[in-house]
């Protein structure tokens, strides 16, 4: 897909921190898919609908190389198994477990990747339009607030694409909720069991209410389970992140 940014842009030296494309290489399938199955049909009707350089523009950011002498039907579905590899879902195969988050950051650019899922998102989606312009100037900016605006401050599109980046650094974390019990910390130690628990009875019935003072005797701790996770939910959402002052932030956690 064509991006602005490309003729108004400069392309970024090869950083460390600067995504390493792979080696090309040329292939072939390496299985037989079955048409019959669900999720082989779900993710050829989506390659399906890619015109032949989009399909090879993708495989190649995966470092594969179609051969020429393989018909369009072939590459499309070398394409598909790829994308099932990639996420587990092939035929017969055990989903590879998520990458575990490491004990540190390499930069900031890698620790908003791990810690921020809708820039992650967003990054990810710089990667399917092969926007490379966009990408380096999210890792640069993220990395070099000011190296980014001396490279790509002379457009109109880099206070768009800022936005678009900041916009995805502070979007709301959705906690997956699947239970009544949550985990809180950052109410003021003032309030006592006796005010926290008639602020979470207003999201429903409380069964289970421990209030502890944290190490520094300034915040409340603990947790409280409800009768169920539409309670524990809106709780959640009403008060996990709120700025308490003096730099306190409350955090509600799905347990």
């Amino acid at each position: 897909m064509f991006s602005p940014l490309a003729f108004l842009l400069p392309p970024l030296p090869l950083t460390p921190h600067t995504l390493h494309q792979p080696a090309a290489r040329h292939g072939r399938p390496l299985a037989a898919l079955d048409y019959k199955n669900p999720a082989v049909a779900t993710e050829f009707a989506e390659v399906n609908e890619l015109s032949p350089d989009e399909v090879s523009d993708e495989l190649a950011l995966s470092g594969i190389m179609a051969n020429p002498a393989m018909n369009d039907m072939d590459v499309r579905l070398m394409l598909v198994e790829v994308r099932m590899r990639k996420k587990g879902t092939m035929p017969g195969a055990t989903a590879k477990p998520p990458p575990k988050k490491p004990a540190s950051y390499a930069n900031e650019y890698e620790k908003a990747l791990w810690e921020k899922p809708a820039f992650k998102e967003l990054i990810d989606n710089y990667q399917s339009r092969r926007d490379t312009n966009a990408q380096n100037l999210a890792v640069e900016y993220l990395n070099n607030p000011q190296r980014a605006r001396e490279l790509y401050g002379r457009t109109e599109l880099y206070d768009a694409t800022i936005k678009t980046i900041e916009e995805a650094l502070n979007a709301r974390v959705e906690q997956k909720v699947t239970s009544g019990r949550v985990y809180f910390a950052g109410f003021p130690s003032a309030m006592g069991e006796a005010a926290v628990r008639m602020t979470f009875s207003t999201f429903g019935e409380i069964v289970d209410l421990s209030v502890d003072t944290s190490d520094d005797g300034m915040t409340c701790v603990g947790q409280v389970e409800f009768e169920g996770p539409e309670a524990a939910k809106a709780a959640i959402d009403k008060y996990d992140g709120v700025d308490m002052g003096l730099g306190t932030t409350l955090e509600l956690t799905a347990a």
